[in-house]
């Protein structure tokens, strides 16, 4: 009897834990030089050991499917594909801008040195969102139209297989792949450095799901990861292991990878959060090439899209 009770007590006690004990922020990403800082901060601090859970994906249609499954708190994704959820009918936010990319986004192909020769031939593109609005916006500049190209869906963890095997001839890509592609002799032919201050990296939640306690373990985490990004700003040498872990870039890759994307510190992140009129023109430039290219079926009413909530909390850390 009086083991039984010991039993019946221990259960309790173990049961009672569980309950209080909080669950990892899971935050989920695909592999790009920007969200490796998030990785950095992480393992900085035994306390977000515990609390950050980092969830790998293998391209950004996987970290769209996993937010809207839930499988996870967080998603890393360009601003688009948060447009592009949010016009489909999930009541995301975003709440956080991680960085722009300047030069990192780019149309490598191998054999063609010139997009004249590139005519006609394949283009590796993931066409879920991102890919689908760097295609537009490339042929826009280039006054070209779609069909001189021939346009091959190919989600980005293929683009370097698909290169070398001769699957395609070019592919609309970002490092690590892009990096690797030029040092194998590739040619650039466009990048992001000519639609500037368009491709943005942020972090969205789904609102419905998102309880108090895990705002305040965002904020926490953000707040360290502020600090982070100022010190990779300052001084990036020191953190060439910890942020090519994940990208496995050569030195020259990995240094020129970095200089061609902007790592947000706290106050670039809040000047942007609070610029609604400029956010809002480039949400609505995604929402209308989705719409046209027919990956959403309504425009995105987006107008709270954007919150500051996190931002807030994180500016009242201590």
């Amino acid at each position: 009897m009086y083991f039984r009770v010991l039993l019946i007590t221990i259960c309790l006690l173990l049961i009672s834990c569980t309950e209080h004990t909080q669950a990892p922020l899971r935050i989920g990403t695909n592999t790009w030089p920007g969200y490796e800082p998030l990785y950095v901060t992480q393992k900085k601090s035994s306390e977000f050991l515990n609390k950050i859970k980092f969830i790998e994906y293998r391209n950004a249609s996987q970290v769209l499917n996993g937010i809207i499954n839930n499988s996870i708190d967080v998603a890393a994704v360009t601003l688009d594909e948060a447009v592009k959820i949010k016009a489909l009918g999930y009541d995301i936010q975003v709440i956080w801008v991680i960085d722009e990319s300047y030069g990192a986004d780019a149309l490598i192909s191998m054999n063609s040195e010139t997009i004249e020769a590139l005519k006609g031939k394949k283009i590796g593109v993931e066409t879920s969102a991102l890919g689908a609005y760097f295609l537009r916006r490339f042929l826009e500049n280039k006054q070209l139209e779609k069909n001189d190209f021939q346009i091959v869906n190919l989600e980005v963890n293929r683009h370097l297989d698909a290169i070398k095997q001769g699957t395609v001839d070019a592919v609309l890509t970002f490092d690590p792949v892009k990096s690797k592609l030029l040092e194998s002799g590739a040619t650039n032919l466009f990048d992001s450095t000519q639609i500037p201050g368009e491709i943005i990296d942020v972090l969205i939640v789904n609102r419905a799901n998102f309880s108090t306690q895990q705002q305040v373990t965002l904020s926490q985490f953000l707040k360290a990861h502020a600090r982070t990004v100022i010190a990779i700003n300052s001084n990036i040498k020191p953190y060439y292991h910890s942020l090519n872990n994940r990208l496995n870039l050569s030195e020259t890759q990995f240094f020129d990878s970095y200089s061609q994307i902007k790592l947000f510190e706290l106050g670039r992140v809040e000047q942007w959060l609070t610029q609604a009129d400029q956010q809002q023109q480039l949400i609505k430039r995604y929402s209308d090439v989705l719409l046209e290219e027919q990956i959403i079926t309504q425009a995105c009413d987006c107008e709270h899209l954007v919150s500051t909530n996190i931002l807030e909390l994180v500016k009242n850390e201590k």
